[in-house]
């Protein structure tokens, strides 16, 4: 969590740099406008203590060693900045130095009215404390970046991993220094003491906020050759593919030399340290004197001193130090054994947002390490690899590309990756600015491509609007779609108007059962004939049954139908499936049905698994007729008043129109399942707002619809057409919805099976299969509605019209602009 919030914060200072310039700017210089300082002395919470002559001479001599170290700290942090060999790090880090030694003097002046003496004093605490190792870090590590585009993000990603730890560095430095400065009798230190928590304080709000602005702003100003030219986006002037392992490198070292959770453990005894000296009375300066003398020879004064002086050196050795002793030895290092305690996942700020980019953007064939040293890496892990290593072992058919998210254990970075390579292979500019615009930032890969999508590149977003309510058996219900059909919903919703004015809709399930038919071969006619009868008989049919369910605890078998032709056996397995939709349910059930009906039939061979008798994903009569998956028939009645008022046509002209549009008319086109106006608008609407199989929409469009005058009493065999009101159905035999599995799992899809109320499974509160037979009933009602629009629509006139001003508007011109026009 801390993490994504430095990360946020980060960002939102580079994205905004100028922004955060100019405030941070108007606040120091505003404040010494006003001449705003503090009330108080500075660090009030210093016990009191006389200035003495000895203290004096003391004080002389610490500041000449702390001026000496300074220099000395100064000159090998440069001369190590300057050996990294950019002029753009050397130049960055000394313009963060200037800017917070700046900033530091006027605190100290115009805040503290504290003299230039003072401030000399001061100086060299801060140059010791001031933090050039991760400003240094953070500089080449946004330096590696491939494309101006991701400077936010890769200034993001290295706020998010230097920016917790500083946090918690600063945290145990302040209770240090306020713990020695509270205890400490030496005027001297005491103020060094203040000097250095108000230098922690200044480099932490500065490398924080004043820095990732003014690198977004730097680095996008020095910038000359990011433009594209005529073939290839060129990388910024200022990339060095040399930096791109230093925020691995950073997260290893910090951990080596102290790790955050002594850190977290120290602070605690820190803080009960300062507590205590506030909460008990504090001794004499002779009392302290004596308690040390039994425990130390050592003065108070000379023990503080040490402590001091040790505090300030151990900053240097930390985190300065020890790269100079151990640069000898560096060459001798694996990049293995340097790697190694960054065994974890990247940050999802880059893995979420990496652009394609070109040949030239990937060209790091001077920094990659050689094929048997990435293996060795990538079976560590894979975050050890930059996305140029790993694409060089796709080049070398070392990793399938197909495989990448599996390997690397990052969907997200795995369609990146796959972008890149597929950014290789395209001709043309035209078709890399094609796959640009294919999106797949936002989003989260991990469930879609471990179940719905293979060789993954992005997504493609789909508008979802939502329409109702649906009063469907007494129960209210808000429906999403997802379409790029114009008028679609606002019809669909006339019609859901309509019905919820007449009293709403009612529904019933008359069939359930998803289908599976093989076909088997035998050598003959007359075996297969044979087979064909023995299934038939309920006796086997139960043993059939019995090895069928066994393997599944939701599929139940429901019925076998075989079909001969010649010495081919079709078989079409019928069973409930729960609240699936239950293909691979009837797949394997039949599978293991077929292994025990061979030992029956030794000569009887598989041709296939699925012998299109079932029939999935293609118009059949035998799933208009039989059914597949559930069956549901709805119906509702509206008075004329109402047709009238919200549809704006009569009765008797929509029944005509129902009667010449959806059954002669589908009739003398010889449709199979199309007795309807528009289903398959409805079906696939929701079929993609709530991740079912877009391909089904074939089968599951199938839809009759008739409508009907009959008398308000509901008494058909009446002659008084006075107060007749119109009656109509929608049935679908063959409606094949889930909603476990598959695309239902996905986020945004289950988000809207969750609006509906039926999201997952509803075992074992309720009967398995209750949410998919809702879904089913909730389809068919909101069909019910959209051909009660459409055709009342067709009759009025108003289809034509709506399509021309809702779904045609020319491009680059406004809706109000396109509105007056039509007008």
């Amino acid at each position: 969590m801390s993490v994504k919030l430095f990360e946020w914060y980060g960002k939102f200072c580079a994205a905004y740099a100028l922004e955060v310039i100019v405030f941070f700017l108007t606040t120091v210089v505003g404040a010494i406008t006003l001449n705003i300082s503090s009330p108080h002395e500075l660090c009030h919470w210093a016990v009191p203590c006389t200035q003495s002559q000895t203290e004096v001479s003391s004080d002389v001599v610490l500041l000449t060693v702390l001026r000496c170290g300074t220099i000395i700290y100064t000159y090998m942090k440069l001369k190590n900045i300057w050996k990294v060999g950019s002029i753009f790090v050397v130049g960055i880090v000394c313009t963060y130095t200037v800017f917070s030694v700046i900033t530091f003097t006027i605190t100290l002046v115009h805040f503290l009215h504290k003299d230039l003496v003072i401030v000399s004093s001061a100086l060299p605490v801060f140059l010791l404390l001031i933090d050039l190792s991760r400003m240094t870090v953070l500089t080449k590590h946004c330096l590696s970046v491939h494309s101006i585009d991701m400077l936010q993000d890769y200034i993001a990603e290295g706020m998010g991993t230097l920016a917790p730890v500083l946090t918690l560095d600063t945290l145990v430095e302040l209770l240090l220094l306020v713990n020695v400065g509270g205890y400490v009798q030496i005027r001297q230190l005491q103020q060094l003491s203040c000097f250095a928590c108000l230098s922690v304080i200044i480099n932490y709000i500065v490398f924080s906020t004043f820095v990732p602005a003014c690198l977004s702003v730097l680095l996008s100003v020095v910038n000359k050759n990011s433009q594209p030219s005529a073939n290839v986006m060129l990388p910024p002037s200022w990339h060095d593919n040399r930096f791109s392992h230093t925020l691995q490198d950073e997260k290893g070292t910090k951990k080596q030399l102290f790790t955050t959770r002594f850190k977290v453990i120290i602070c605690l005894p820190l803080f009960v340290m300062h507590w205590f000296r506030y909460s008990i009375h504090q001794g004499t300066a002779m009392d302290m004197q004596k308690g040390f003398d039994s425990v130390l020879t050592l003065t108070p004064e000379q023990f503080f001193t040490v402590i001091l002086i040790i505090l300030l050196s151990s900053k240097y050795l930390l985190d300065d130090g020890f790269e100079i002793f151990r640069r000898p030895s560096l060459p001798k290092i694996t990049n293995t054994a340097l790697h190694i305690a960054t065994n974890k996942p990247q940050s999802n700020v880059l893995s979420n947002k990496r652009r394609v980019i070109s040949d030239v953007d990937l060209d790091t064939s001077k920094c990659m390490r050689p094929t048997e040293k990435c293996l060795e890496l990538l079976s560590i892990g894979s975050d050890l690899l930059s996305d140029a290593e790993i694409i060089s072992l796709v080049k070398a058919g070392k990793l399938a590309v197909y495989k990448l998210e599996s390997t690397l254990q990052d969907a997200n970075r795995g369609v990146s990756i796959r972008r890149k390579i597929t950014s290789q292979k395209l001709m043309s500019t035209e078709k890399c600015d094609a796959l640009n615009h294919i999106p797949f930032t936002g989003y989260d890969f991990t469930k879609a491509t471990k179940a719905c999508c293979e060789n993954t590149i992005g997504y493609v977003p789909v508008p979802v609007g939502i329409v109702g309510p649906l009063l469907l058996d007494g129960q209210e219900y808000m429906i999403p779609m997802a379409t790029t059909e114009g008028t679609l919903l606002a019809s669909t919703n006339r019609g859901l108007k309509a019905l919820f004015k007449a009293g709403g809709v009612s529904s019933c399930v008359y069939a359930d059962g998803m289908s599976r038919a093989p076909v088997v071969q035998f050598p003959t006619s007359e075996k297969a004939c044979h087979a064909s009868m023995w299934l038939k008989e309920t006796a086997n049919f139960e043993l059939v049954k019995e090895k069928f369910d066994e393997t599944s605890r939701f599929a139940r078998l429901q019925g076998v139908m075989p079909v001969v032709s010649g010495r081919y056996l079709f078989i079409r397995f019928v069973a409930t499936t729960g609240d699936a939709m239950g293909m691979n349910m009837l797949s394997k059930g039949a599978e293991n049905a077929l292994r025990w009906i061979q030992h029956k039939f030794p000569d009887m061979q598989v041709v296939s698994i699925s012998g299109n008798f079932c029939t999935d994903k293609k118009p059949s009569a035998v799933n208009w007729i039989l059914g597949r998956g559930k069956s549901v028939v709805c119906e509702a009645s509206l008075p004329k008043e109402i047709i009238k008022t919200v549809l704006k046509t009569d009765i008797q002209t929509l029944v005509h129109l129902n009667r010449c549009k959806n059954h002669i008319g589908s009739a003398m086109s010889g449709s199979m399942g199309g007795f309807n106006a528009h289903a398959a608008n409805i079906v696939t609407a929701m079929f993609i707002a709530t991740g079912q199989d877009p391909a089904q929409t074939v089968v599951s469009s199938n839809c009759i619809t008739t409508l009907e005058i009959i008398p308000e009493t509901g008494n058909i065999t009446s002659n008084n057409h006075t107060d007749n009101v119109l009656l109509i159905t929608c049935t679908m035999p063959s409606l094949e919805v889930a909603t476990v599995g598959g695309g239902s799992s996905l986020d945004p899809q289950n988000a809207c099976l969750k609006l509906l109320g039926v999201a997952g499974s509803s075992a074992p509160e309720g009967k398995p299969g209750d949410n998919a037979t809702r879904l089913a009933k909730i389809i068919c009602a909101t069909v019910l509605a959209g051909e009660l629009s459409l055709l009342s629509a067709l009759d009025s006139g108003d289809l034509v019209q709506s399509h021309m001003k809702h779904n045609r508007l020319p491009k680059n011109i406004t809706v109000q602009e396109s509105d007056h026009q039509i007008l």
